[in-house]
């Protein structure tokens, strides 16, 4: 990033909140589609929080750089079938809590922010989609809250209808 500056290069950022979870999959394709539209740096954002104690310093900072970049190339495969070679990616870990090391990262007025939003049932919703309503009324840029697929919010009980439905329409 820091090349980009000296040269004068002001490249748009498509900024990805990266999670392995369907919404976050589903972010992220729609992230490196919007990369795409707009030739944009992809930015796969990872946010962890550190221990209390860091006896590591800057090793442990490294260690997490690494498994960041794994984490983020597992995602892409998993999410596109392999890593794109239209569009240039890189791989961000950020100390803190997730919605606040996103928004104080996407810190440009033409960054575009990119979340999962992910909704859940029962218990767990009331922490449902924290994030992505963070993200979306703190951030000074654009922030595109991407839903889970259709097929993720079906219940077990119905999903094998749902899927007999869409056989037969086939």
């Amino acid at each position: 990033m820091s090349g980009e500056r000296e040269h004068g290069i002001h490249q748009s950022r498509v900024i990805v909140g990266t999670q392995d979870s369907v919404a976050g999959l589903q972010a992220l394709r729609r992230g490196i589609d919007e990369a795409r539209r707009r030739d944009a740096t992809v930015y796969l954002v990872r946010a962890v929080n550190a221990p209390a104690r860091n006896p590591g310093g800057a090793l442990w900072h490294t260690e997490w750089a690494v498994w960041a970049a794994e984490y983020a190339q597992l995602a892409l495969v998993t999410a596109l079938g392999g890593i794109p070679r239209d569009v240039e990616v890189r791989t961000v870990v950020l100390e803190g809590a997730a919605g606040p090391a996103l928004v104080d990262f996407a810190d440009r007025a033409d960054d575009l922010l990119v979340v999962g939003d992910a909704q859940r049932r029962g218990l767990r919703r009331p922490w449902s989609g924290r994030v992505a309503r963070y993200c979306a009324r703190r951030a000074s840029c654009p922030v595109l809250v991407v839903p889970p697929p259709a097929l993720s919010r079906v219940d077990g009980h119905d999903l094998a209808r749902e899927l007999q439905r869409l056989v037969d329409a086939a």
